[in-house]
């Protein structure tokens, strides 16, 4: 490697770093001037149990709101995201102090060969998901033939 190489490398390094610094400025100014913010997605517990007819799928969301809960069938997957936001409001004579905090959950799940897709139900009740999902009737996989 030449200098020029290396002086070209070393000036989409120095470029990048301030561009990062840019952004971490803005960030720690927002937080400073009151603006807080904090989003964090959790993987939830979850239990994928066999019944022998159909696919039982539990997951845990506690302090989730059932109009905050998205299942969605991805390529033969299930993705499920789930957001909550927990406020705190203190007031006292001349103090004020309010906080907000958005977190959630994402969880994707591969379904099983012979899960059937068209029969999938969901319900939500006490913080628990449970997505029921039945199984295709005499699926076998598919014959490898060898050679």
């Amino acid at each position: 490697m030449d200098t020029d190489d290396f002086n070209d490398i070393y000036e989409e390094i120095r470029k990048e770093f301030a561009r990062q610094m840019k952004l971490l400025r803005k960030i720690f100014n927002r937080a400073r001037k009151g603006l807080r913010f904090n989003f964090e997605y959790e993987v939830p517990a979850a239990d994928v149990i066999d019944k022998g007819d159909k696919y039982l799928i539990e997951i845990d969301l506690p302090g989730v709101d059932k109009k905050d809960i998205n299942v969605t069938l991805v390529d033969h997957h299930l993705k499920i995201v789930a957001s909550k936001k927990v406020e705190k409001e203190e007031k006292d004579e001349n103090y004020i102090l309010s906080e907000r905090v958005f977190s959630g959950y994402k969880r994707i799940i591969p379904l099983p060969e012979d899960a059937d897709e068209n029969s999938i139900k969901a319900k939500y009740e006490n913080g628990v998901l449970r997505i029921e999902i039945g199984k295709k009737p005499g699926y076998e996989g598919k014959k490898i033939n060898l050679e």
